[in-house]
């Protein structure tokens, strides 16, 4: 207990001096970003828009620096927000959006936009900082509790891996590859109308939490690279594109950084910049062969060159249109509040206009254009936060942004605390509920986090957390029997994530 205590006190003051240097990252940044965001408003210019790209881009790289488990946390929703800055400054450049029939000119908007995202991250670095001491030490311990579960986990995957490979190539066979014919995702997944398909290309997320750590383990890391290599080339074929690549790549190497960090070990910088560099390599090709390159490359260049826009658009134009400090759209929340509690409501089909993605979409595009999108079940991205400036103005979305950072947080510590304890159920349950939480940032429907689905997902899983902790548990019992022997546990103090500042 004494030599405990001791270790707690000598860790105090790096915790202190990482608690103030990443005070100070997001701080100034969050100053340099106000500053640019004036500018925009005295000196309209799309200058200032590259200046709020290149400004998020170093914050991202302070995050990392002084932060690394919420830049870990983080790092898939980096990656997007980069990708929405490099249109906000095309935008901003005079792109035309091809979608709004519009040109953009200078207004700030991403300047604007840019310190809402800068204070989502620091409520995020805040929550995740005070409980990393306390997951610290699980990560520590889980490459032991992972290698008396990785034979189970391996032949598990390695079973779904080919049931899934002989359902897509059946699929493939039959109605084409995506890749191959420059088909669009939404209508091939509209034209193959199969459950099973649908159900592999909405879940295949829940996969990557149980290849993670196994790509800990030296004995299985190859397998772990195979699998992994094996999803991204399965939604590179079917057409998914630059958004899940990125979410795959970077969920699949959490649980392993996060050990390596817990060590106190910096995270390989030149690593992520070649992870980055493979993404962007795998990523542009394939976008080209989906938008028909294989027959016209011309003509595929010049719709990747207009859906560069895409990414910022509905921000642009709800910052110019609705950016007011209060507003609240009762109808249109009412609406959206109702489906939470009804599973058969939570269908955009079913929603259409009336709130989310298609109510923002509604204000700036053709009944023609948006009606061919309905039928998809297609749409623009990123429609979150412009949806929640429409329906309760500058002051409710700051709000709300706080909330679903917090949300965030939490979601991501508990799902850590999962892997880090081996709970494989829970870790499953957890992951299935970020795979939801990155649907919302993408389309703007708030059932995906408030639904009666997510949050009984979300229960079982602490239900399966908690039990778990206990000294008699039951299901650790039974997982014992069935195993011939006793795992090894990680230290008791580890196996919650108790409130900041608890012993």
């Amino acid at each position: 207990m004494r030599h405990g205590r001791q270790a707690r006190a000598r860790h105090r003051p790096a915790a202190a001096r990482r608690r103030s240097a990443y005070l100070f990252v997001l701080t100034a940044h969050f100053v340099v970003a106000g500053s640019n965001a004036l500018a925009a408003v005295l000196f309209p210019s799309a200058l200032w828009a590259y200046a709020a790209l290149a400004i998020f881009i170093s914050l991202s790289f302070g995050i990392l620096k002084t932060s690394p488990a919420t830049f870990l946390f983080c790092l898939p929703l980096l990656a997007l927000r980069i990708t929405e800055f490099i249109s906000g400054a095309a935008i901003e450049s005079g792109a035309f959006m091809t979608e709004t029939q519009t040109i953009g000119h200078p207004t700030g908007a991403f300047s604007r936009l840019l310190l809402v995202y800068i204070l989502f991250f620091g409520v995020i670095a805040a929550l995740v900082e005070a409980f990393w001491p306390r997951l610290r030490l699980a990560f520590r311990a889980a490459r032991q509790l992972w290698e008396t579960h990785a034979a189970f986990i391996w032949k598990g995957l390695l079973v779904s891996a080919i049931l899934c490979s002989l359902l897509l190539l059946w699929t493939g066979l039959q109605h084409g590859f995506p890749l191959l014919a420059g088909i669009d995702r939404f209508s091939y997944e509209r034209r193959v109308d199969s459950p099973l398909y649908g159900a592999f290309i909405r879940n295949r997320l829940v996969l990557v939490p149980f290849i993670g750590p196994l790509l800990a383990l030296p004995r299985y890391r190859t397998r772990a690279a195979g699998l992994t290599v094996w999803l991204l080339a399965a939604s590179i074929l079917f057409g998914e594109k630059f958004t899940s690549l990125v979410l795959i790549v970077s969920m699949v190497g959490i649980p392993a950084v996060l050990v390596h960090i817990a060590h106190d070990r910096p995270i390989p910088v030149r690593s992520l910049a070649m992870g980055s560099a493979i993404i962007t390599a795998l990523t542009i090709p394939a976008v080209l062969l989906a938008y028909g390159a294989a027959s016209d490359l011309d003509l595929a260049m010049q719709r990747y060159a207009d859906r560069t826009a895409l990414q910022g658009q509905l921000w642009y134009q709800t910052d110019k249109a609705f950016a007011r400090p209060i507003a609240f759209d009762k109808p249109t929340l009412a609406a959206d509040v109702a489906t939470w509690f009804t599973p058969s409501a939570q269908d955009p089909s079913i929603a259409r206009t009336d709130f989310g993605r298609y109510y923002v979409m509604k204000q700036f595009t053709s009944w023609e254009y948006m009606l061919g999108l309905m039928k998809l079940n297609s749409g623009f991205v990123f429609s979150l936060y412009p949806y929640m400036m429409m329906t309760t103005g500058v002051s409710g979305m700051i709000a709300a942004s706080t909330f679903l950072a917090l949300y965030h947080a939490l979601l991501l510590l508990f799902l850590s605390q999962a892997l880090a304890r081996a709970n494989w159920i829970a870790a499953l349950l957890l992951g299935r509920a970020v795979n939801s939480l990155y649907a919302t940032y993408a389309d703007g429907y708030l059932w995906n986090i408030f639904g009666i689905k997510t949050l009984g997902t979300i229960g079982v899983a602490l239900l399966f957390l908690w039990e778990l902790q206990r000294r008699d548990s039951i299901l650790r019992a039974i997982a014992r029997t069935a195993g011939g022997r006793k795992p090894p546990r990680a230290p008791r103090r580890v196996h919650r994530i108790p409130a900041p500042g608890r012993p």
